[in-house]
């Protein structure tokens, strides 16, 4: 076990601190109504506690919003960080918070700035980092932080991990990064498009989540009714003040700027942070998620810089990886971190990389992504048809398609061994693979 950071102060007084005494808080009702709906869970190890409104400094001094989820027992327990722009109820505390802390972690939830009830303005990017580095700050002041950390989290979860990952802080030794972003201006444009649906349903959960669930639902009802006002206004920028029920600066911002090398965007581009990483990092993605090529992109940086990482996609998209997918997603996340800080590998896969590709034995264990020797070469057939082999009496018309395994469309099982991400032929050329 990792020795115990010491605190602030001087002397053996100091390392040792004085004894933490467990609030008696319980977990709020819904948070418990919520843990009894999931099936396929571990088992809980220890009762959870709940220590709610904890006020921590962020980097300029404002204050940050903090929950401390912790297990009920005996002894020393790793730390978990989880920051979110998106509040710390509803499914944040039952999904982290309690589920975590009854598997023998401190789990400190944290609303980012601006939002939840944090002091300062919340903007897309510029001030993770330095919070982070705050809350790790704070962290090492309390009496139950023994010196081994962990962060875990989801989408922007997954940002503010990268953020961290800057400059990991020496008490960082696991990371678990689901269905997360490094890029923000990825997610909104792609390869010269704006992403309009990416960008309004970001706006949506990022604006009215931390409100609770009735503002949050209302919102969403709202952007339903409105949604083709938004996307077929002209301009199409200020279409979605109306559907979103207001201004939102960032929002505007972002889409007011697609270029990559636009000066708005310095900073923004967390890629850095896996180019040089070295503490050991879990990434879990799903086919179908809008930040699937993400997630692809930091699995091949980290395993560039040689850092132990492992990778689990499944047929997930956004939102039901942590719904039907629950039960691997939080089975996998809860291995790595055992196993990076509690000396634990028992839970861990015999191989680093795990896939669903679909058919009659959906998911394959790997040893790397791609798979070597997994081009396929296909010819077009009378019919409609692809075949393997190239034909014998005629010219090849129209060339051939290449093709990789990736996410697929559901009918692209039966015409390659593996899902394919990337086609390459002429615009003219009536081959496909769907």
């Amino acid at each position: 076990m990792p020795a115990r950071t010491p605190r602030a102060g001087s002397g053996a007084e100091a390392a040792a601190g004085p004894a933490w005494i467990p609030p008696a808080g319980k977990p709020p009702l819904s948070s418990r109504m919520m843990r009894a709906t999931w099936r396929g869970l571990p088992a809980p190890r220890h009762p959870a506690g709940w220590e709610p409104g904890l006020v921590v400094p962020a980097a300029d001094g404002s204050p940050l919003l903090t929950d401390h989820w912790f297990p009920r027992a005996e002894g020393d327990f790793p730390t978990l960080l989880v920051r979110s722009p998106y509040g710390r109820g509803i499914p944040w505390s039952p999904m982290y918070g309690l589920l975590l802390a009854e598997q023998g972690f401190h789990v400190v939830v944290q609303s980012c700035r601006g939002t939840g009830g944090s002091g300062g303005e919340f903007h897309l990017w510029r001030n993770e980092a330095a919070d982070g580095q705050a809350t790790v700050a704070w962290l090492r002041e309390q009496p139950w932080f023994d010196g081994r950390l962990g962060t875990v989290g989801p989408s922007y979860l997954g940002y503010v991990q990268w953020a961290l990952a800057l400059d990991p802080p020496p008490e960082l030794k696991a990371m678990v990064v689901q269905v997360g972003l490094h890029d923000p201006r990825a997610l909104f444009h792609t390869d010269g498009a704006l992403q309009l649906e990416n960008a309004l349903v970001v706006a949506l959960g990022m604006t009215y989540q931390h409100q609770g669930a009735l503002p949050f639902m209302k919102a969403t009802l709202r952007l339903q009714r409105r949604l083709r006002e938004a996307t077929g206004a002209q301009p199409l920028r200020g279409g979605h003040v109306r559907a979103l029920g207001g201004e939102i600066p960032w929002l505007d911002q972002a889409m007011a700027h697609p270029d990559a090398d636009d000066p708005y965007w310095r900073g923004a581009s967390l890629a850095e942070a896996a180019d040089r990483l070295r503490v050991p990092t879990a990434l879990i993605g799903g086919w179908h998620d809008a930040l699937a090529g993400q997630t692809l992109d930091q699995y091949a940086r980290l395993r560039r810089a040689g850092c132990d990482t492992t990778l689990l996609v499944g047929p997930w998209t956004h939102t039901s990886a942590f719904q039907r997918g629950w039960p691997e997603v939080f089975g996998e996340s809860l291995a790595w971190l055992r196993a990076h800080l509690c000396g634990d590998p028992s839970g861990l896969r015999p191989t680093p990389v795990r896939v669903h590709l679909g058919g009659e034995d959906p998911w394959r264990d790997l040893a790397a992504w791609p798979p070597p020797g997994t081009d396929t070469t296909w010819y077009a057939a009378p019919g409609g048809h692809l075949i393997g082999q190239a034909p014998r009496t005629a010219r090849r018309w129209p060339p051939s398609a290449t093709t990789r395994p990736t996410p697929p469309p559901p009918s692209a099982a039966r015409c390659s061994p593996a899902p394919p991400d990337r086609v390459t032929t002429p615009p003219w050329s009536p081959v496909t693979t769907s």
